[in-house]
């Protein structure tokens, strides 16, 4: 009977850590959506030449906040969706190219506070490399 208790508690566990693997997956695809969708958002507002508004720059905002906590989103054993097993087989590397990302959402923030479309559009290209370098080593492809 003791077994069968320990048994039932383990699976209950196991269980509970699946769906917080699963739930943290989730969260880290929609911040990631969230911040392509920024920065989709402030391209097409630097392609077509500005303006840039205080709304821009708030979008600009918040995909810097989002990436700023991108790395909590991706704790051991949450290897679900795109995640590469290097993510954790490599953690310098990945902090180090989160870091990276980081520091490029802040240009991207002080470029649209200048109201400047052609500074946010190199920010812009600038981010969008550490989001490429990232996911090339990093992220799978689409499921199915």
């Amino acid at each position: 009977m003791k077994k069968l208790v320990l048994a039932g508690i383990a699976a209950i566990a196991l269980a509970g850590g699946a769906a917080l693997a699963g739930e943290m997956s989730d969260a880290r695809v929609a911040d990631m959506k969230g911040i392509g969708g920024s920065m989709k958002a402030l391209g097409d507002a630097a392609k077509a030449g500005g303006p840039i508004t205080p709304e821009l720059v708030e979008t600009a905002k918040k995909a810097s906040m989002l990436a700023d906590g991108m790395l909590a989103k991706f704790p051991a054993g949450t290897a679900e969706y795109r995640a590469k097993p290097e993510i954790w087989t490599d953690w310098a590397g990945f902090e180090k190219s989160m870091q990276d990302m980081q520091a490029a959402a802040k240009d991207l923030v002080a470029a649209a506070e200048t109201g400047e479309a052609a500074k946010v559009g190199a920010a812009l290209g600038a981010m969008g490399k550490t989001c490429g370098a990232c996911h090339d080593t990093y992220r799978g492809p689409k499921p199915g």
